[in-house]
């Protein structure tokens, strides 16, 4: 539980439901598999979007954009705690 929280602080405010990849590296360090990697990418980069899309003067361009770079922190965050070990050879 306390490894789960520290990934939702790491991932920001905004995308407080997402952090899916950071805790995959925490939950799952050694054996994270690359359908596991990418679906939590994927769930990253809708949820943070989905947030960004209710901020009332975002446009739809805007929403993708923020949801892009919250990915993008979690995916190094992510990959810094394990996650990524699918990855290697």
């Amino acid at each position: 539980m306390k490894h789960a929280l520290l990934a939702l602080a790491l991932v920001g405010p905004l995308a407080a439901g997402a952090g899916c990849v950071t805790t995959a590296g925490f939950v799952q360090k050694p054996t994270v598999t690359l359908p596991v990697l990418l679906g939590a990418t994927a769930a990253d980069f809708v949820v943070s979007s989905i947030a960004a899309s209710q901020i009332q003067s975002y446009s739809y361009g805007a929403s993708i954009a923020t949801g892009l770079v919250f990915t993008a922190v979690d995916l190094v965050v992510g990959c810094l705690t394990g996650a990524c070990s699918s990855l290697r050879l």
